[in-house]
């Protein structure tokens, strides 16, 4: 037992330091994005500004000297945004607050400017700059630049609190998309959960009442058919955890199922399958199909005397996976109500419509020889291409939507 937890403990603990490298790395990606974007944005702004000094009149000074000028006035306003991020932080724009908040910012960007200002002709004085011969000293630079260009680093200032402020904004509609969409996922998982645990009981209880009405009639059958609606239940609570399984399987599963009521409807019940291989590979639903064929024995072949056959088809058409059965029955008076669907067929209705929102169907239709038949067609997917994922999540999107496309023939 105390080597069982430490191993546990072991695992925990492995699985925090994974989860720890992850969150580490995404950080340095990001701070790596974060600084190419930044740069990007510095040689940017340099070059625009000095084509625009270029092309305006004040374009008489060389080339070389205003772009090393714009340069290094764009690397000083670079190095001011973590103070400006911290700040917009501490004073941001919003209510209650937000005109206080404001003016802070702005008496902040006014000193930022002239610092800023100050320091940009300080270092391109002592560096690189052809017009000594007019200005032959700083302080004489000063008294004719420095305030010249004040309001304009002021403008500089607040467009980049503004981007600030506005980056901040989208970050945090994103942050409240992201949550949306989880609480709707949760929702779909909780429904599919729901539905599962709503579907499960509806067929013990039509297995269990089936087994009691042969218990007198015929014992041994009773009893094979109890064994086999043990065979069932294992199969299901092995592969409870799983949403998402291959039509192969399903229809294991689906025979476990027929196989019950086979040893109650005896030569009675006819199966008849029409399934094309790559179609026995596609992902459906957990439990999509037992309801259908249960459907198809209550409202068939448990109303004739005579032989009842079920046909269940499946084939693959430009992405789609289209699944049919139909089974033979009494035929339905003339200008009858549409049928009320029980438990079974409308829980695979708000299955389909969680795990595929409005990419599938589900047509029923009477037979005019007697009958049902029920036709779905789904997107086809198979394990390991992530298609089913995404049509979880696309369907989280369109949970509130209308019902599923169903059309009565």
């Amino acid at each position: 037992m105390a080597q069982c937890q430490d191993n546990q403990r072991n695992l925990v603990n492995g699985g925090e330091g994974h989860s720890l490298s992850f969150r580490r790395n995404n950080k340095q990606m990001t701070a790596l994005a974060r600084l190419k974007f930044v740069i990007l944005g510095w040689a940017g702004a340099s070059v625009f500004f000095t084509a625009v000094l270029e092309i305006s009149e004040l374009g008489h000074k060389p080339l070389g000297f205003a772009l090393y000028s714009n340069a290094v006035h764009f690397a000083l306003w670079t190095l001011t945004l973590p103070l400006f991020v911290q700040c917009t932080r501490r004073f941001p724009l919003k209510e209650p607050k937000r005109i206080r908040n404001a003016g802070i910012l702005l008496i902040l960007i006014a000193a930022v400017a002239l610092l800023v200002d100050f320091t940009h002709w300080a270092i391109v004085y002592s560096t690189y700059f052809p017009n000594r011969s007019s200005l032959p000293t700083f302080r004489t630079m000063l008294g004719s630049d420095l305030f010249w260009f004040l309001p304009n680093e002021i403008l500089i200032g607040i467009v980049v609190v503004t981007a600030i402020e506005g980056w901040q904004v989208l970050k945090d509609l994103q942050a409240e998309r992201m949550r949306a969409m989880d609480l709707e996922r949760q929702l779909a998982v909780s429904r599919l959960e729901a539905l599962q645990m709503q579907l499960h009981p509806h067929f013990l209880f039509n297995t269990l009442h089936t087994v009691a009405g042969l218990t007198v009639e015929d014992p041994a059958t009773a009893r094979r058919m109890v064994i086999a609606l043990g065979d069932l239940l294992r199969s299901t609570l092995k592969e409870n955890d799983n949403r998402m399984r291959t039509l192969a399987e399903e229809l294991e599963y689906s025979d476990l199922y027929l196989g019950i009521e086979k040893l109650r409807l005896g030569d009675r019940l006819l199966l008849n399958y029409e399934i094309e291989p790559g179609a026995t590979r596609a992902l459906v639903p957990q439990f999509l199909l037992q309801p259908l064929f249960e459907n198809a024995i209550r409202h068939g072949a448990s109303r004739m005397t005579g032989p009842c056959e079920i046909c269940f088809c499946a084939c693959c058409k430009s992405g789609t996976l289209n699944i049919m059965i139909r089974n033979d029955g009494p035929k339905c008076a003339p200008g009858s109500a549409l049928p009320r669907f029980g438990v079974g067929l409308t829980n695979t209705m708000d299955r389909l419509q969680i795990h595929y929102g409005e990419r599938h169907t589900f047509l029923y239709s009477d037979r005019p020889e007697g009958g049902v038949k029920i036709e779905i067609s789904i997107p086809y997917s198979e394990a390991g291409d992530g298609a089913g994922a995404r049509g979880l999540r696309q369907a989280q999107q369109e949970i509130r939507a209308a019902a599923p496309t169903i059309g009565y023939n």
